[in-house]
């Protein structure tokens, strides 16, 4: 049996607890707070980062983890025994750590970096397909193409309460702010995973039609999906995750595999607090 790790940055939502159970490897991310460098989850948690930006008046930024310390991570890898590495990363174009995990080689440890096109648990999700792949036999090629056979299989949608953080962060047009103030509206966001960009779903008016829009959008993709994982998410916004329990609770019951996540640092850094929303990864 191939000795294969997984290894995913903090973006993917992939808590501590969760990657220690599983056996993940996580390279943490950083956030800019006022200047000062936070790990992602280590330094600072999620908690923590929501209340900072409800009291603070900047904008936050993020940046990637160092070569070193990428580098620090693949030899404790190599050192616990591994030949070989699977490094799930948030999409290429939503950051440049795709590009840092394909800088460093360690002599003695094969490596290939999936891009997920994603982020969020919509990313780490594959670090977990592949962690189980590993897991029930499958070899570091199956793995990759299984891995690459799904992309377009691990979807995100969420509301946001304002466009003021994307538009700051350059994630979208100017004038989707514009639309956002001027309407008062929740916008419902998507990510094109082949593209790795924020796409606008849809826009809709208060809260009831956001979780109407949920609804239909759920029904509709996971419409004859036998196996899928299921997961909702917040960013600061503790009160949307009991409007998700109640409205998907059958389909969190029929997944394989459900998750709740608070939203890290270095994504939340992008959306600001409010964030609330729903993603799936179809299994058949």
């Amino acid at each position: 049996m191939e000795k294969i790790a997984i290894l995913a940055d903090t973006a993917s939502d992939i808590d501590t607890k969760l990657a220690e159970e599983m056996g993940i490897y996580l390279l943490p991310l950083y956030v800019n707070l006022d200047s000062k460098y936070y790990k992602d989850r280590i330094e600072i948690s999620p908690d923590e980062f929501y209340d900072w930006m409800r009291d603070s008046d900047s904008i936050p930024k993020t940046s990637t983890a160092s070569p070193g310390e990428l580098h620090d991570i693949l030899e404790q890898i190599k050192n616990d025994g591994y030949e070989k590495v699977i490094a799930v990363s948030i999409g290429a174009h939503f950051s440049s750590t795709y590009n840092l995990f394909n800088m460093i080689n360690i002599d003695g440890l094969k490596t290939y970096v999936f891009d997920s096109g994603n982020l969020t648990l919509s990313e780490g999700i594959f670090a977990i397909y592949a962690k189980e792949l590993v897991d029930d036999g499958y070899g570091f090629d199956e793995i990759i193409e299984k891995l690459n056979a799904k992309k377009d299989d691990s979807k995100v949608f969420f509301a946001l309460d304002t466009f003021k953080y994307l538009v700051a962060g350059g994630r979208v047009p100017r004038s989707f702010g514009k639309i956002g103030d001027a309407l008062s509206v929740k916008p419902i966001i998507t990510i094109n995973p082949e593209e790795s960009i924020f796409k606008l779903f849809k826009i809709t008016r208060g809260e009831k039609k956001v979780l109407n829009e949920f609804r239909k959008i759920a029904e509709k993709e996971l419409e004859n999906v036998k196996d899928y994982y299921f997961y909702i998410g917040h960013g600061g916004y503790e009160g949307g995750i009991e409007k998700l329990e109640e409205l998907f609770s059958d389909i969190i019951a029929g997944a394989k595999r459900n998750f709740e996540i608070q939203i890290s640092p270095t994504l939340g850094a992008n959306t600001g607090p409010g964030l609330f929303g729903f993603g799936f990864f179809k299994l058949d």
